[in-house]
Order: structure tokens, then C-alpha cells, then sequence
């Protein structure tokens, strides 16, 4: 399945976090052109964001607040991931997808909060609604 996971230092004082989230030189020459940045809020436990593929985007995910249960499936080979990113960790942790990957969120606390870069402009043409949170996740 094509994703990374990555791990970042926190550069932190008394006024707050510093997290560089992404650098034109960590991007293959393919995805430097710019897309979209979105920044994306969870008001409650339990809310669900995405839950949707695309055949040509890539993008790079981070939570900036709260705790996120993150679900992955690849629709071509069928291969699922379920990963959780928590804010409070002591490390900046960065998702990045790639095409073909259905990718959805779940907040785990009361208020939670991601940026997520794409290197495409939004298009229904390219954007594949595909359930993750349902209860055949586990028997599938």
C-alpha cells in the first residue's frame, strides 16, 4: 500500500510547538506542483472526515490537535491499516497517501484538527466515495 509515516521533532518553547510539515526538497519532482492545503476540524468524538480515494493525488496529513483514528485501504489489493495520530504525542507524526488509497478519519477526543496538503485541485472526477468506518471492517 503506498503511504509513509514520519516522525518529526518538535521545536518547542514557552510560547508554544514548531513543526516544519512539509519542505519542497522532501517532494519528487512530481508532486512539487502546488495543489490544495485544507485545514480540517472534528467538533465531538466519534466524527468521520474523508473515506475517499483518488486516482492521481497524492497528500500529506497531519494532526495539529486531539487524537485521530486514521483507517487505510488500498482498493486495488485490498491491504487495510488502522493507525492512531495523537497531537499530544512527543513527535510530530506526518501521513502521507498516495493514489488508490481510501483514507479516513475518526476523532478519538471532544476536539480534533488536521492540515492536509494535496498536490492536486479538488475534482469530483477524481474523488471515489468508499466507506472505512462500517462493520465489516474487521470481517473483510
Amino acid at each position: 500500500m503506498d503511504y509513509t509515516i514520519q516522525e518529526f521533532e518538535k521545536i518547542n518553547d514557552s510560547r508554544g510547538d514548531l513543526v516544519v510539515f512539509l519542505k519542497s526538497d522532501e517532494l519528487k519532482e512530481q508532486d512539487r506542483t502546488f495543489g490544495q492545503i485544507y485545514f480540517v476540524t472534528f467538533h465531538g468524538e466519534n466524527q468521520i472526515r474523508g473515506e475517499h480515494y483518488h486516482k492521481h493525488w497524492r497528500e500529506w496529513f497531519g494532526v495539529v490537535s486531539g487524537k485521530i483514528l486514521v483507517r487505510l485501504k488500498d482498493v486495488r489489493t485490498g491491504e487495510k491499516e488502522e493507525i492512531i495520530i495523537d497531537a499530544d504525542h512527543s513527535k510530530y507524526v506526518r501521513l502521507e497517501t498516495g493514489p488508490y488509497v481510501v483514507h479516513g478519519f475518526k476523532s478519538l477526543s471532544e476536539y480534533a484538527a488536521m492540515i492536509n496538503y494535496a498536490n492536486g485541485m479538488w475534482s469530483e472526477n477524481d474523488t471515489f466515495a468508499h466507506p472505512l468506518f462500517n462493520q465489516e471492517w474487521d470481517e473483510e
